[in-house]
């Protein structure tokens, strides 16, 4: 039961009564409205947005500047007093003492700002010296390396160069020692890649010979005989092919051509000495033995500079680092000092920001004129306790007496707020999303909070009746609210936790578990089985209809009459539907038994449902006559009501043979999964569960929400309330500005 609050308080303590309602989170503040309060409505009042606006800029640049704690300190009943009489005067005052204390962190932060800056500086240029000196000496052991790399390779180099002179040298004298050979036509040096194409002009002469000694991978000796004849040609020819004189392998000087056998075995050994004597050095070369302790060296002593050069910058750090926790040190006193000087001009502008914001909220319609300030709002009954201990903190706080009054809604009060209710137990709590999909109930409507739930999962069982499907969404349904604790997810936890135990009940009445029927009761199931005994499962689902719809129309009738429409409860949401519901179900019942439709029409049966179609035919006229606003339209309205009580009740009845379908549905798939397990086993029955727990687990749930909201709640829940939403500020704290 709600119930409307008024408060009404002497203005300067009105922001201590909004804090005490912010805090207690009870009432939903709403517009003044009432006989007595019509007059004042007139009445100026202060912008305190502006002055709120005003004051949290400068007190938002303070906290920005700013980095210690601070405790609200209530300011005293005589500056509420000067705030409530001349609010602009004592915001100035606020502001001047806020330009003085941003002042005041300003010069602090600006002196601490420039000192670090001059550190940090002194810390660069050091290290920009240090960088300076490093690369210069790195850059002088680099070029020293560098340079003995290169005397190195040039080594190596002219070493190769020597070992293919004398290699050639070597092989030439090893040509010459065949004697045929002397009397050559010519001699020369040719490149490998010429060869076979000068064999190809020397094949053209017959009277030509010629024989070619490999003296290096690149070239060969060539030797030439014929007849004097041939020279010339022999000559142009060895010109085309750019074949060098022999003298550039051999030293003319030591006259080869012309040595005997023996002097050219001396030299064919000095030759070989020479040339073993290159191949160590060349080998030494390659093992980098001769400029390895050099190279060792400089690599070395790079190493040690760079070692030297981090070590040196590591300690400049460690020395600057040392000079700026000193001089943290000492901005922390600073700060400290200036915190003490200021705590008391600090606290007030910070409780001063605070009252401002409260008195600016728009969520608080309040009342203002010179003397007092009213507030209006709606309360839980329940509630009323909380509230009346936090109106007495504020009346101990100010020594004054507050004027607190609880009283029924009137009927000038609309758009009453309706509280979300308790579940018992707590974990159902997010299951009131079933009901608020389909609205939020008014303060005159009966609230379904339970009524949803039982409702909804009585008519999923019915569709979904399995033991073991309904213990697997049970034990997801545990799972996810125990995880989920906001969101969609808690809310289908829940959901799914009364939905496994129907599935369950239901599903030991209808003898399946995983589809596998005759496991509990050797196919003797409480229920009739939907696929054998369709017809009496059908009747049973008439008859759950017609409890459902009549129980939804008692409902109704108790909101029309809460409502102050006390004829209603004789019309199509009360009395007469419940007849003509009751009248049409008995009358069919005694059809099928009788089969003789004369009789019907003649039996008490029928005579009930004509008069409860006659009871919702006279209700408007009825309605009109009471509050004598009576005329020719509503006897349109009257056999609209009768129309509409004859359809309706009717679509209501055979719309829930959806249950019955359903269930018929389920009963088939337990048919197939036995056929299935046959000639697939377990992965038959498997797939079948696996469909069922998925695309019938759907359909079935959302059968369930549409026999629940149009069949059964649109019997008596119009879903137009207004949520209640309680007046909330934070609480006062500790803040770090």
């Amino acid at each position: 039961m709600m119930k409307k609050v008024t408060i009404i308080t002497p203005t300067e303590y009105e922001s201590l009564v909004l804090e005490a309602l912010g805090r207690s989170r009870v009432t939903q503040l709403k517009e003044v409205t009432g006989p007595g309060f019509e007059e004042l409505k007139d009445s100026k009042g202060v912008d305190y947005q502006e002055l709120y606006e005003k004051v949290h800029s400068r007190y938002l640049e303070l906290m920005e500047l700013g980095a210690f704690t601070i405790e609200h300190k209530m300011p005293t009943l005589e500056e509420l007093r000067r705030l409530a009489e001349v609010p602009e005067d004592e915001v100035n005052a606020v502001l001047e003492e806020l330009e003085r204390l941003i002042a005041q962190l300003k010069e602090v932060r600006e002196a601490q700002s420039v000192e670090t800056k001059k550190i940090a500086d002194e810390l660069q240029a050091a290290i920009e010296e240090q960088n300076a000196a490093y690369e210069e000496a790195r850059k002088g052991l680099e070029e020293k390396r560098l340079k003995l790399e290169q005397e190195g390779k040039q080594l190596a180099e002219d070493l190769e160069k020597r070992y293919v002179t004398v290699k050639a040298r070597l092989e030439a004298v090893r040509a010459l020692q065949a004697d045929e050979l002397k009397s050559c036509l010519a001699v020369g040096i040719v490149k490998n890649e010429f060869i076979a194409r000068l064999e190809e002009y020397l094949k053209r002469y017959p009277d030509l010979s010629h024989k070619v000694v490999s003296i290096s991978p690149e070239e060969s000796i060539l030797f030439i005989n014929g007849s004097e004849e041939s020279r010339r040609w022999v000559g142009a020819l060895m010109l085309v092919f750019e074949v060098k004189d022999i003298s550039e392998v051999l030293d003319t000087r030591e006259g080869l051509l012309d040595l005997d056998a023996e002097k050219l075995k001396e030299v064919l050994e000095r030759y070989q000495g020479e040339l073993k004597q290159i191949e160590e050095e060349l080998k030494r070369a390659d093992q980098g033995k001769a400029f390895e302790s050099k190279l060792s060296e400089l690599e070395e002593k790079i190493r040690r500079l760079d070692e030297t050069h981090k070590q040196n910058i590591e300690k400049l750090k460690q020395q600057y680092d040392a000079r700026l926790k000193q001089l943290e040190a000492k901005h922390a006193q600073e700060i400290e000092a200036l915190k003490r000087e200021q705590t008391e001009a600090l606290s007030k502008v910070a409780y001063m920001d605070y009252l401002l914001r409260i008195l600016s909220d728009k969520r608080a319609p309040v009342l203002r004129t010179k003397v007092v300030s009213v507030l209006q709002g709606w309360i839980p009954e329940k509630k009323i306790p909380v509230l009346e201990k936090a109106m007495g903190e504020v009346e101990s706080k100010t020594g004054e007496r507050l004027f607190l009054q609880f009283e029924n809604p009137g009927h000038e009060d609309h758009n009453i707020p309706t509280p979300e209710p308790e579940f018992k137990p707590s974990f159902l709590q997010p299951a009131w999303k079933l009901t608020t999909l389909r609205g939020w109930p008014s303060v005159h409507e009966v609230n379904p909070n339970y009524i949803t739930i039982l409702i909804f999962c009585f008519q999923f069982g019915l569709m979904y009746g399995d033991v073991g499907q309904g213990a697997i969404f049970l034990l997801l349904g545990f799972f996810l609210a125990r995880r989920y604790k906001k969101g969609m997810m808690s809310k289908l936890g829940v959901l799914f936790i009364p939905m496994g135990i129907s599935a369950i009940f239901f599903g030991v009445l209808y003898d399946s578990v995983f589809l596998i029927e005759g496991m509990l009761t050797h196919h003797h199931p409480i229920l009739p089985n939907p696929v054998e005994h369709t017809t009496k499962l059908m009747l049973l689902v008439f008859q759950i209809a017609v409890v459902e719809v009549v129980a939804g129309l008692v409902l109704g009738a108790i909101n029309e009459y809460r409502e102050g429409h006390k004829w209603g409860i004789i019309g199509e949401h009360g009395l007469g539907m419940i007849l003509y519901v009751v009248g049409l179900y008995l009358s069919a019942m005694y059809f099928i038994k009788t089969g003789d439709f004369m009789a019907v029409l003649s039996h008490w049966t029928f005579i009930v449902m004509v008069s409860g179609m006659v009871l919702a035919m006279l209700e408007p006229i009825i309605s009109a006559v009471a509050q004598h606003n009576f005329g020719i339209e509503v006897f349109g309205e009257g056999v609209g009501a009768l129309l509409m009580t004859f359809v309706e009740g009717l679509a209501n009845l055979f719309s829930f043979l959806r249950i019955a379908a359903f269930a018929l549905a389920h009963a088939s798939l337990a048919i197939a999964a036995h056929s299935m397990a046959h000639f697939m086993g377990v992965g038959g029955l498997l797939l079948m569960n696996i469909i069922a727990m998925s695309f019938e687990f759907i359909s079935s749930s959302v059968q369930s929400l549409r026999l629940l909201y149009y069949e059964f709640m649109g019997k008596f829940f119009q879903g137009d309330g207004t949520p209640f939403r309680p007046f909330k500020i934070r609480n006062i704290r500790r803040r770090v500005i």
